[in-house]
């Protein structure tokens, strides 16, 4: 989630279109190894889901056509993301009616992941100047400020890029960049309550060595059980060979990622990205954000992106509903990141995507970025818009994360 050079994301979707521009070939000979794998995937899965509610936890909402009777948080957190930033970005206060800026109390954070009945998140932050994160709680307040950061007392090797947490704030689950391209970063899962912390190694973050790549997009189940996260699959020789969300449970033996991980969903490198997936609080579906670009990326030229929001069975990845299209069309720098990195609501009532940002002339203006709220019992949206800061600098506004 903090940016590094050119965010992770940047470099992510970079990879997946270069790689959509070299010709796959596949043998008809390994249908059957593959169909086989899916299958022992989907049985591990629903495994996994099986314990994915514990006892006292909310399960996911029914969706219907009747309207929600739940209400939106009041407000919602964002970190603003630059290019060429090693410290991650200042934490932000917005209301989620509107995105007005409520409070920007002087945080500088790498991930942020809401946990609870709402307002509570875990933090991470660089610790000192090694290569190290460190873990907080804090909370929002009814007048919308930020309360005083509660470290947890532990230390986590590497640099935070992506933060998780279950219903009650025990279980944290985060990718981690090891500061360095030729280590390989790793996704971690801390228990709170022993310090424990089990990680699962060789993963590609923002360039580093490992056999997959995935960085930013991670959510955990209401029970802390089952992770899901996306990125892309690596061959032999380093190159992309396609687009994967996946799931891992959290209590998995020791390994790599790719080795203890299951394949929900595959797709060609090329084609339309899949940008973001988030796990429902049941474990038992998530959503999906693919997105599509018709244009290319740079100075003032101007692109149309279209990001589709998808509800997906977690054991097979097959789609159940669509549930928002988003589209949008603006006038770019090339460093212009067009994604779609969703939040839901405590209890999964709603999603908030800010899905596309506009930049102004000078990178002293920050670029404007829209977001749809999504009330997913009616599928009603409402609009919001939201500048980022400018900069002084050579560095841009690349992206934003957010916390519900």
């Amino acid at each position: 989630m903090s940016a590094f050079h050119l965010t992770r994301r940047l470099r992510l979707r970079a990879l997946v279109l270069l790689a959509g521009l070299a010709v796959l070939t596949l043998t008809s000979g390994c249908a059957g190894t593959a169909a086989a794998q899916r299958t022992a995937a989907a049985q591990r899965t629903a495994a996994a889901q099986r314990t994915a509610a514990a006892p006292g936890t909310s399960a996911a909402p029914r969706i219907s056509s009747q309207a929600s009777s739940a209400a939106a948080p009041r407000y919602f957190l964002d970190l603003a993301q630059f290019s060429g930033a090693v410290s991650g970005g200042q934490l932000q206060v917005r209301r989620s009616a509107t995105g007005a800026l409520v409070q920007q109390p002087g945080i500088l954070a790498a991930g942020i992941a809401e946990f609870g009945d709402g307002g509570r998140f875990v933090v991470a932050g660089q610790a000192g100047n090694g290569c190290a994160s460190a873990l907080y709680r804090t909370s929002v307040s009814a007048a919308g400020h930020v309360d005083p950061m509660r470290s947890l007392g532990v230390i986590v090797r590497g640099e935070v890029t992506a933060l998780a947490a279950d219903a009650n704030g025990q279980t944290i689950a985060f990718f981690a960049w090891p500061c360095s391209k030729s280590a390989t970063g790793y996704l971690g899962v801390l228990h709170v309550r022993t310090g424990q912390v089990r990680r699962w190694g060789d993963v590609n973050v923002d360039g580093s060595a490992g056999d997959i790549v995935a960085c930013c997009s991670l959510s955990l189940s209401a029970a802390g059980r089952l992770a899901l996260f996306s990125g892309a699959a690596l061959g032999a020789g380093g190159g992309i060979t396609g687009q994967r969300v996946w799931t891992i449970a959290t209590s998995a033996r020791p390994g790599t990622l790719r080795q203890r991980s299951d394949v929900v969903l595959a797709r060609p490198a090329s084609g339309p990205q899949l940008d973001s997936a988030l796990l429902r609080p049941d474990g038992k579906s998530f959503y999906l954000c693919t997105v599509s670009t018709k244009g290319t990326p740079s100075a003032h030229r101007s692109v149309t992106q279209t990001a589709v929001i998808t509800a997906r069975r977690t054991a097979s990845g097959a789609r159940t509903r669509t549930v928002a299209t988003l589209k949008a069309t603006g006038v770019t720098f090339q460093s212009q990141f067009l994604g779609c990195r969703m939040a839901a609501s405590p209890g999964g009532h709603f999603l908030l995507a800010p899905y596309t940002e506009k930049y102004a002339r000078s990178t002293q203006t920050g670029p404007l970025v829209r977001a749809a709220r999504i009330d997913l019992a009616t599928r009603a949206v409402a609009w919001l818009s939201f500048r980022l800061p400018g900069s002084a600098g050579m560095s841009v506004a690349t992206g934003v994360t957010i916390a519900w």
